[in-house]
Order: C-alpha cells, then sequence, then structure tokens
C-alpha cells in the first residue's frame, strides 16, 4: 500500500498550511525500536506522532527504489539482494551523512540496511550486565511476542529447500570435524558455543521482515497514530526539566510540534543519532554542549541556558563488535554466483521467487558458527563467523568478537552538527586483543594441517595479533545513552536514563533504542533491539499517567490488540508478484490533488448511513467492519450500494484520497458516493483511495479493506 506515501503528503501539505496539531507522545526516528513503541502505545489510546528523517522503504510502506526486473518490489524488499544494494543500486538515500557508521535514515532504521541476520538473543545477553528488572526472565514475555510477529527463520524458502548450499557443506564439514554440533540458531538461542547453523535471517514469507512489515500496518489501522516522513528531528524543546515538543526540519524549513500537556517524547533515532538529539536539547557532557552552542551560526540550534543544561555521560561507553575477516581456498568444490545473478536475475529465479521460493528468499550469507572462550579477567568473551563464497573454490569468514567484550570509546558532535567518534571503541583493552588472537591464532592451526578442507589463503607468517589488527566494526552500536541505577549526574555515574527509560534530569523525555542498551548481545543487534523496545513500552506504560494525557480508546478499540492472532494473517507474498491498485505511482499532479483532498478531509467530519440491506437480506450494522461484514452490501448516502470486500484490493485506477480519521468503511464509502465517477474503494487504517473503475481484485493482507459499487 502507498498510505505512508500518502500520509507523508498529508503531513507536509500541513505544515505548509500552517497547521500545528500537538499529540501525547512524539516518537523521533522510525527504526524498529521506534516503530514497536509507536504500535504498542498506538493500542493504549494515545495520540502518537512517529517522526523519521528518511524516505519510505518497502512496498507495502510506499517506497519505490525499485529493482529492475519487478515493478512490485523494492531494492528493500528482496532478501537476495540486500547484500548488493549499497554498490549496485542508484538510491542510496537509506544511509545516514551525519554518522561515523552506516546507520540507516530510511523508514525501517538499521532493518533495512543490515545483511539480514537475525539472532535471537541468548538468556545470559540479559542476565550478564543489564540491571534488575531487565534480565532474561523479565524480558521473556517482550521475546515471545516479537517472536510471534518477526520469527526469523534459517528456512525461508516456502518449499522448504535451502540454494546455493555448496559453501555451507564446506564450513559444515570443516567445523565438524573441529567438534562443532549443528544446532537451528532460531530456535535454540542459547546454544552459542561449538556450534553451527544455517544462516538465520530476518525473512518472512519471501520479504525481508522486521516491524516495517508487522508492527507498522498494525499502527496505521489505529486513527490515532501518525506517520510523518522526511523530517529530522532537531532537539527536544525544553522547559526546565519538562519538554515540550521537538523541534524538526522538513525541506529545509524548521518548526516546532507541540506535545500535549503531560505528554512525552520518546527518542528512538539510534546509537548515533538520538544523541545527537540529546546534545542539540542541552543534555549531555559539557564540553560537548559548549560545542553545540558555539556552532549556533552554522546549525541555527538553539540551547536552553546553560543554568538548565542537564550533565550527563551521553556518548560516552560506546561499544560495537569487532569484525576480522580471513579468506580460505577449499579442497570441496564451491560455487561462486556473480553479482548480476542477483541483481539482474534470469526468469528461471524470479519465477520461483514470486511464489516465495528460490535462493532470492535468502540473505548473503550461507553458514554461522559461534564459540567462546575465558581469558585473564576471567570473563567469557564470544565469537561469531558468518562465512560465504567469495570466489570459485574460495570462501570467506567474517569473525566477530561480540558478548563480553570490554572495548568501548566516546561519541562527540562537531560544529556542523555530525556525531563522530572522540574515543575509537575497538579493541582498546589488553583481553580484547588477547581473545580475538588466540581464537584466530587456533583457526589458523586447524587450516594449516594437510588434511583440513579449508586452507587458509594468507601467508605463513600470518598470527592472530597480526591479523587482528586489520578489523572492521561490527555495526552493532550500543551505550551511547546507557540505561541503568547509577544516575551519571553525581558521584561519576555512567548511566543517562532510568530503568524506565526516562533521561534523568527530565520529567517526560524517553529514550528507547540501542542507545540506552547496556552491552553488547552475542550476535547481531535487531532482534535484541526489538526484543528491548517491547520490553520498553510496557515499561512507559505501566508509569503513572501524566495530566491531560487524552484517551482516544475507541480509536484503537477496533484494532488488533493481540500478536499472536494478528501476525497469522500478514502474509505479504502478494507483492511479491503483484500491484496492489492503492500502491499505484502517482504523477506529480495527482500527488498535489492528493495532498488537497487529504487536507480538507482531515478536517471534515462524515456519518455513516443509517441502515443497509445485505444481498441475503441481512440486517447491516450503520458501519460494516471487517472480517464481520464480508459480502454484506452497504447503501451510501445516496442511495447506492456497496458491496463490503474484507482484504480485498482492486489494482489500479486510483483518483483521488482521502483521510478518514474515524477509520470506519462507511465514511470512506460515502467519501466515494460523494465523487463523480467513483466506483470503488480501498482502506489501509485510515486512508481511503478511491477508484473510477473496478479493476483486477487481489486477496491482501488483513490490513486492507474494500468496497465495490454494485448499484
Amino acid at each position: 500500500m502507498s498510505r505512508l506515501l500518502s500520509l507523508s503528503f498529508f503531513v507536509l501539505g500541513a505544515l505548509a498550511q500552517g497547521t500545528s496539531p500537538s499529540y501525547d507522545y512524539i516518537i523521533a526516528g522510525a527504526g524498529p525500536a521506534g516503530i514497536i513503541v509507536a504500535e504498542r502505545l498506538a493500542e493504549a489510546g494515545v495520540s502518537v506522532l512517529l517522526l523519521e528523517r528518511g524516505n519510505a522503504s518497502t512496498y507495502a510502506s510506499g517506497g519505490r527504489s525499485l529493482v529492475p526486473w519487478n515493478n512490485t518490489l523494492t531494492q528493500y524488499d528482496v532478501p537476495g539482494v540486500r547484500h548488493y544494494i549499497k554498490n549496485s543500486f542508484a538510491d542510496k538515500s537509506e544511509y545516514c551523512t551525519d554518522t561515523p557508521g552506516n546507520a540507516g535514515c530510511i523508514l525501517g532504521g538499521g532493518t533495512m540496511v543490515n545483511q539480514l541476520a537475525y539472532i535471537p538473543p541468548q538468556n545470559v545477553d540479559f542476565d550478564d550486565k543489564w540491571p534488575v528488572g531487565w534480565k532474561w526472565t523479565d524480558v521473556a514475555s517482550a521475546a515471545e511476542r516479537v517472536h510471534s510477529l518477526n520469527p526469523g527463520s534459517t528456512n525461508p524458502s516456502a518449499d522448504g529447500a535451502h540454494y546455493d548450499q555448496t559453501s555451507y557443506n564446506a564450513f559444515a564439514n570443516f567445523f565438524s570435524a573441529q567438534g562443532y554440533t549443528s544446532v537451528d540458531a532460531i530456535s535454540e538461542p542459547n546454544s552459542k558455543h561449538d556450534v553451527y547453523s544455517h544462516a538465520p535471517y530476518n525473512v518472512k514469507n519471501g520479504l525481508v521482515a522486521g516491524p516495517v512489515m508487522t508492527y507498522l500496518p498494525m499502527a496505521q489501522a489505529m486513527s490515532n497514530f501518525k506517520l510523518q516522513l522526511h523530517t529530522k528531528v532537531i532537539r527536544a524543546v525544553r522547559n526546565g526539566s519538562t519538554v515540550t515538543g521537538v523541534e524538526v526540519e522538513v525541506d529545509g524549513q524548521r518548526q516546532i510540534i507541540s506535545l500535549n500537556n503531560g505528554g512525552r517524547v520518546i527518542l528512538a533515532s539510534g546509537v548515533f543519532s538520538t544523541p545527537r538529539i540529546l546534545f542539540n536539547s542541552g543534555i549531555g557532557p559539557n564540553e560537548q554542549l559548549q560545542i553545540v552552542a558555539g556552532s549556533k551560526a552554522t546549525t541555527n540550534v538553539t540551547l536552553p541556558a546553560s543554568s538548565d543544561w542537564i550533565n550527563l555521560p551521553v556518548g560516552q561507553g560506546i561499544k560495537d563488535h569487532i569484525i576480522v575477516t580471513l579468506n580460505f581456498n577449499t579442497t570441496e568444490s564451491v560455487d561462486f554466483l556473480d553479482t548480476s545473478y542477483f541483481i539482474k536475475p534470469s526468469s528461471n529465479i524470479t519465477d520461483p521467487y514470486s511464489h516465495g521460493n528460490g535462493i532470492l528468499t535468502q540473505g548473503y550469507q550461507r553458514f554461522t558458527f559461534w564459540t567462546s572462550n575465558t581469558t585473564s579477567d576471567g570473563s567469557v568473551r564470544y565469537f561469531q563467523g558468518t562465512c560465504y563464497a567469495s570466489g570459485q573454490n574460495y570462501v570467506s569468514m567474517k569473525l566477530y568478537l561480540t558478548h563480553g567484550l570490554t572495548s568501548s570509546g566516546a561519541l562527540g558532535i562537531t560544529a556542523a552538527g555530525n556525531t563522530v567518534y572522540t574515543v575509537d571503541p575497538y579493541l582498546n583493552t589488553a583481553e580484547d586483543k588477547y581473545a580475538i588472537a588466540s581464537f584466530i591464532d587456533n583457526l589458523l592451526v586447524q587450516t594449516r594441517k594437510a588434511d583440513s578442507t579449508l586452507i587458509y589463503s594468507g601467508p605463513s607468517t600470518d598470527t592472530g595479533a597480526s591479523l587482528s589488527k586489520v578489523y572492521t566494526g561490527g555495526s552493532h552500536w550500543v551505550a551511547t545513552a546507557k540505561m541503568g541505577t547509577d544516575d551519571g549526574r553525581v558521584n561519576n555515574g555512567t548511566s543517562v536514563v532510568d530503568l524506565n527509560l526516562k533521561v534523568y534530569g527530565t520529567d517526560n523525555l524517553f529514550v528507547v533504542d540501542a542507545s540506552m542498551h547496556p552491552d553488547l548481545p552475542t550476535g547481531n543487534l535487531q532482534a535484541t533491539v526489538q526484543v528491548a523496545a517491547e520490553a520498553a513500552a510496557v515499561k512507559i506504560l505501566a508509569l503513572p499517567k501524566q495530566q491531560s494525557l487524552s484517551s482516544s480508546s475507541s480509536s484503537s478499540s477496533s484494532a488488533t490488540s493481540s500478536i499472536s492472532t494478528s501476525s497469522s494473517s500478514t502474509s505479504q507474498l502478494s507483492s511479491v508478484s503483484t500491484t496492489s491498485s492503492t500502491s499505484t505511482q502517482l504523477s506529480s499532479s495527482a500527488s498535489s490533488t492528493l495532498v488537497t483532498l487529504t487536507t480538507s478531509a482531515s478536517t471534515s467530519s462524515t456519518s455513516s448511513s443509517t441502515s443497509s440491506t445485505s444481498s441475503t437480506n441481512t440486517a447491516q450494522p450503520t458501519n460494516p467492519t471487517c472480517p464481520k461484514s464480508d459480502g454484506t452490501t452497504f447503501t451510501a448516502k445516496s442511495g447506492a450500494v456497496f458491496l463490503v470486500e474484507c482484504y480485498v484490493d482492486r489494482v489500479g485506477h486510483d483518483i483521488a484520497y482521502v483521510d478518514v480519521p474515524t477509520n470506519r468503511i462507511a465514511d470512506c464509502v460515502n467519501k466515494c458516493d460523494a465523487l463523480p465517477g467513483c466506483v470503488d474503494i480501498s482502506m489501509s487504517g485510515t486512508a481511503c483511495y478511491m477508484k473510477g473503475v473496478v479493476g483486477e481484485k487481489i486477496v491482501n493482507s488483513k490490513y486492507i479493506r474494500g468496497a465495490r459499487r454494485i448499484s
């Protein structure tokens, strides 16, 4: 659906006209954490505005950065092309330009720029250094909710087959000979020593999964939720300890978006951008705030008076996994598929994919392994390897030093407003250096044996110590706004937010993203971020209600509140092979029309018909609902009769779009009835798409509601 795209039209149109609604919750950043928290808060009935500085990503969310071989799939939809986006596709707008690493500035955040590895956290990831109240037993129910929607998969092809497995076989044979055992990384998350698995992917129903495809549609079904794209949050606007709103930038113009009295702001902009917002809000080390204050002429950022600065260790203690890449020749035959195989696939690859099958359902990695060792400081350090073919009979291992590492650094801000490392976070403790060097040395010993099926390709003089000097970051950063009980304002405390994620020294400013994580997990970060976000939503909702928070529970009462029941029907496979009618690309002239219609609709009210009769003479309610009213009829104000088609979309022929704040099928139908030539509608959340022709029928997700004129 193009609801997100159209909604962005609506919001930008409202901004241009100077309207300024206020909200109970404003969430800065529509990455995985921001989307999850937004959906959970919207379920509670409060008004929620979710802000994202980047573009829509997936086709269903309104993204139009298409792959060259399909006009209903974006480069962010297809698992098999994820590895090639940065170098092989024209659109590179997903990357932030003001951070020291590859952060995602796009709807979905890091889930749209990563390599799809989905590693459910093991218990110790939380039990080790997370505080009481955030141990595994505390977050286990949150993990269950996440995994019911985003389970991940080591077997993503619908036909049950694994594709391109020659490299997997070579790695499995080698590691089995070293005493490693096979596990399923999704179903056995606590098995992390001397084990290997088929690569676990963030894939569902043949498409890249994650909160954009699961949580976001649930949020969009609620009229008390708004998403605003292309909006960069500059700072939280503070009156002493109270945040009253946020300053944003849209198309180079600054604007204040206000909170309702008693409202809250949640920063979910990621490990690099959440600190930027905090610095710009007068929160952080004094030396960083002085930089912001001195650069006003360049950045146009207005800090609070220095007496209201809050001296917290924002940016201090940043951690990241470290990667050392090793290459090996193989004695077994290993195939290598070049780039064109994925970005310009032949029909024998795309045809199976239209049914959710084949190699395009998989990410780039083919094999993942884990082990651990104990160093002289008594700490257990974990290692992960992600492995793949990098040439014919030639393979590579990306070796990660993960949970248990002690190296950390610091993040600051420049006069231009960019975040930068002020202290490099990698391999700055002796124990970390020893741990990874000894692990590599052991691997070299094994691959230099005469009977080894993997043969190290480098010179014989290479050692673990020398090889570990050439490393990259894992792009799994945490802890720039660390959660803990040691208030960072006093006694050299290290924490920026308390156990409820509220920033120390503020009344209503929260952080929910990897910034607040006190430690690194054993594997790739995205599953842990989602679990923590689910748990965070529970914490925030459990806080005493602040005065004047509005309640719009009636608007969310019809929305799905149970993850377990809603997840069963969120299949997105239809977008693999078909074009959604409500996501038809709009011309520039049509876009302007939609803005006008949407803006006027937002201030209007409609009423539904008082009665209708079904084709089977069954009395109908004044407001048809899905699935209850599927196949029944509804009589519009003019007397025209519409057949309700739950979960049905019809291809093309859009003539107008309006936003229906009531979220009622009846009101959308009456809008269509009043528009000359309109004979069909499709609804996604509050978005009402009106059509001049009854097009081809597509059975779409549960969040689509349709109705067509029959008399």
